[in-house]
């Protein structure tokens, strides 16, 4: 799904001055996607020497994907017999260039062409395009990418950065972007996704007395609308803690184990829609083990960066994402290592680092543990086979008034794609942890086993219905309803959630609430579609 260009050139003679000043380069790809997701891509490379004695014999293109398809190269003179190598998700494709263009000025066009499915990702009724820039060192003079996609019956939602020009021909859009070959491109079709969350708690009371016990599921948050469908058994309530988790209140007996089970949907949307119902408090700025704001390296550094897309472009560029720690699960380094050790991170060490420099700013920002679904496990790391989850910091941006989410580590290993000016369908949020860098825990950390699998999650078929309903029992009101309810007297509420009003004289509230309630069932019928 990505394709990430690396250009190297090997010279007849031993380079004395950069590639740059040698050769002018002109690179045109075109990427031609059907509504299955299969993308037909011609990449067209003209090198024209800019010195008489200078020339390429050799040339190189490194992209993103192991599963090309139909691989053909090109140059005037006809087909060329590529090498392939293939590592960590990344297709080597060398050729030797058997009749060079001699001279000044002279050029060598070359066309390498394939198929391949990695580029698009299809996640229900959506379609997302990633397509990475040029690595650092090999951009060309002129750039141009035209990305042509068979008429979807959706618009896009969203497409980064802005399309240079764009036209219909039945039955493609197409969209041409020209210049700089540094921005990575992104092309969002569809509103959100709809995702059926099963998840599995397990409750111990090890105590020789009575407790109460708590755990959290996925909360509400500017990305996300959570209809919660079923909980069993249910729990004595659920309080908001103020990043905005959703912590439910169990009773356990001396030495009880308790199962929980709950059906969940989760609405994910690529950019901020929704009110946040978590607090944007102090506590976003304070110092803890994992994010050092005192540390020296951690303060020269932010207030050299100064601003969260500094630090997000820093992280990606800098940091090394480790598979081997990321498969054997090393333990969690915080801020101040990961910056000492930059190769030896993966996406909790980015997370971190990115908490610990924007809050020596006066940022508010915390952390995120989630899971991440994709098909594409190679350029966006997670562990599919337990339930080790996804971290990804956001920040509160005071400009907006709203927090905003994004993914150092993908923007890393996916060669450059944008994860910091919006999301994508992929994120659900598990918790947030902004008081706290470790608590509450996320769903699948509560089980007996690490091999216990215990979150199930997959695009919804078909979606519960919502239901918005509360109880009055003297002077507090119960949420009784499958999502939350939001009234300038009671507050934020979200299922099993309680509130106690003031005064029982407030009764007449009843009606008012009532009310409430058939507006919020005619907003969420608008958010969750009945059916996908």
């Amino acid at each position: 799904m990505k394709k990430l260009l690396i250009l190297l050139l090997i010279l007849s003679t031993p380079p004395a001055a950069s590639a740059a000043s040698e050769f002018t380069t002109t690179f045109n790809s075109l990427y031609t996607i059907s509504q299955t997701g299969d993308t037909h891509i011609s990449h067209t490379i003209i090198l024209k020497n800019n010195l008489a004695h200078l020339y390429a014999t050799e040339y190189s293109l490194s992209v993103s994907g192991d599963s090309l398809t139909e691989l053909l190269v090109s140059d005037e003179t006809g087909l060329l017999t590529p090498n392939l190598e293939v590592s960590n998700g990344v297709t080597n494709i060398h050729l030797t260039i058997s009749h060079p263009s001699i001279g000044k000025d002279q050029t060598k066009t070359l066309v390498i062409q394939y198929r391949s499915k990695d580029i698009v990702e299809i996640i229900g009724n959506t379609l997302t395009v990633n397509i990475p820039r040029l690595s650092q060192g090999n951009e060309a003079e002129s750039y141009t990418r035209t990305v042509k996609v068979e008429n979807l019956g959706t618009k896009s939602t969203l497409i980064y950065p802005p399309p240079s020009q764009t036209e219909t021909v039945p039955p493609y859009t197409i969209y041409t972007f020209s210049g700089s070959a540094n921005q990575a491109l992104t092309l969002l079709f569809g509103e959100s996704v709809t995702y059926k969350l099963n998840l599995k708690y397990q409750l111990k009371n090890k105590e020789l007395q009575s407790i109460d016990s708590e755990l959290a599921l996925p909360p509400d948050t500017a990305y996300q609308r959570i209809l919660l469908h079923q909980l069993v058994p249910p729990p004595l309530g659920v309080r908001v803690d103020q990043d905005g988790n959703w912590l439910a209140r169990y009773s356990l007996k001396p030495q009880e184990k308790l199962l929980i089970e709950a059906e969940i949907y989760a609405t994910v949307y690529p950019q901020p829609t929704l009110p946040d119902p978590s607090d944007h408090l102090p506590f976003t700025t304070i110092h803890s083990a994992y994010w050092d704001t005192q540390s020296d390296i951690v303060q020269s550094l932010a207030q050299q960066l100064k601003t969260p897309l500094n630090i997000y472009t820093y992280l990606t560029n800098n940091f090394t994402y480790n598979f081997e720690k990321s498969a054997s699960g090393v333990a969690r380094i915080g801020a101040t290592k990961a910056l000492s050790s930059p190769s030896l991170v993966v996406c909790t060490e980015f997370t971190d680092t990115f908490v610990a420099l924007t809050r020596v700013l006066n940022i508010p920002s915390r952390e995120i543990n989630g899971y991440a679904y994709t098909t594409n496990t190679a350029l966006r790391p997670l562990n599919l086979e337990t339930d080790v989850l996804h971290s990804w910091p956001e920040y509160f941006d005071s400009t907006m008034g709203t927090w905003i989410q994004l993914d150092p580590t993908w923007g890393n290993t996916t060669g450059g794609i944008d994860y910091f000016h919006k999301l994508d369908f992929s994120h659900i949020t598990f918790v947030r942890h902004g008081l706290e860098p470790t608590y509450p825990l996320p769903a699948g950390v509560y089980k007996d086993s690490a091999d216990q699998k215990y979150v199930q999650v997959e695009v919804a078929t078909d979606v519960s219905p919502v239901v918005t309903r509360f109880e009055l029992k003297g002077n507090q009101v119960v949420n009784t309803g499958n999502v939350s309810l939001v009234h300038e007297q009671v507050g934020y509420l979200p299922p099993y959630a309680s509130k106690t009003l003031p005064s029982p004289r407030h009764l007449s509230l009843y009606d008012k609430i009532k009310s409430l309630c058939a507006s919020l069932l005619s907003k969420f019928s608008r958010l969750l579609p009945a059916s996908m």
